[in-house]
């Protein structure tokens, strides 16, 4: 019985150390739905071992962080790490890394931000209470948790995905890249004051400030796509200016042979009018040695300058 009373106090006491230490397990569920919101979104191909790995090396940063390092400081030791392992686990470019993190931040800051004020004028306590008092951080974290799973299931129902941040060019992506760098940041600065002053401010700034974020990476990805779209496109027309070149080629081509073989029509007609046996002949043995020498063009062929093995492949 004493046991549990001490227990009973420990999640009941203000305790920084404690909060840390009963909300650990809890890193697990978080690594688990980042995990599972970007790999929903991008579509990130990826097998059962890698996501075992990372769900494990993130939780286990972001414990270590926790204890060991002060807010906000610990937060982009976390971010970083699991940049780090999308792309070492996940085998992704570091662009579609950063997009990995930023998108399931923002979906749980998101979160977060709009359970925040409400789950405090709900259960009576002030914002230090909720951040050290960890049967009042555990509740709130299991509210974030359930609604978090809800949007997967949306996302997954709705098979809400991004396919197309390969097919950038280099430079839109840096354009993107730094877009998203400031983003985070902001979103980080935005989450720590939301956390520390929520109780101070009144409901409809909090609502406002994460109807801001929302707008601000709705916009994003909005340009995101409006940039993937404009980028195949231009593709789309450099290899049809390519394909109406070759086409150009093959009609000047077509009209060269076309001139020519009227010209060797015409020709035997003539020997053929006047009864010129001889004459057709010798045009005749002629036009075999321009044959042969145009037979002997076939050398220059890339394939065989190239690969020599191509002309013995060839007979």
């Amino acid at each position: 019985m004493e046991i549990l009373n001490n227990i009973w106090m420990a999640l009941t006491m203000p305790n920084e150390f404690n909060r840390n230490l009963f909300i650990s397990p809890f890193t697990f569920i978080e690594s688990y739905i980042i995990m599972t919101l970007f790999l929903t979104i991008l579509n990130i191909p990826t097998n059962k071992k890698s996501r075992i790995l990372y769900v494990i090396n993130s939780s286990l940063v972001m414990i270590a962080s926790s204890f060991f390092m002060p807010n906000p400081f610990n937060v982009f030791v976390n971010y970083f790490s699991s940049f780090l392992l999308i792309i070492v686990l996940f085998k992704t470019t570091p662009f579609k890394a950063l997009i990995s993190i930023v998108s399931s931040a923002t979906i749980i800051a998101i979160v977060s931000t709009l359970m925040l004020n409400p789950y405090i004028k709900i259960v009576n306590i002030n914002a230090k209470e909720l951040s050290t008092i960890p049967i009042y951080n555990i509740g709130f974290l299991l509210s974030i948790y359930t609604i978090d799973f809800l949007l997967i299931l949306i996302l997954k129902n709705r098979k809400l995905k991004i396919n197309l941040f390969e097919d950038i060019d280099r430079r839109n992506k840096y354009i993107i890249f730094s877009n998203f760098i400031f983003g985070t940041i902001a979103l980080i600065v935005q989450a720590c004051i939301t956390l520390y002053y929520t109780d101070k401010l009144p409901m409809i700034i909090t609502f406002l400030s994460c109807i801001s974020l929302l707008a601000y990476f709705g916009i994003s990805l909005y340009s995101i796509t409006r940039v993937m779209k404009l980028t195949l496109t231009t593709r789309k027309l450099e290899s049809a200016e390519e394909y109406n070149k070759t086409l150009h080629i093959l009609h000047d081509n077509v009209r060269g042979f076309k001139h020519d073989f009227d010209n060797i029509v015409t020709t035997i007609g003539g020997y053929v009018r006047t009864n010129d046996m001889k004459g057709l002949k010798k045009y005749y043995i002629q036009l075999e040695d321009d044959c042969q020498r145009v037979n002997n063009l076939y050398l220059l062929n890339p394939e065989i300058v190239n690969n020599p093995r191509y002309l013995q492949s060839t007979y």
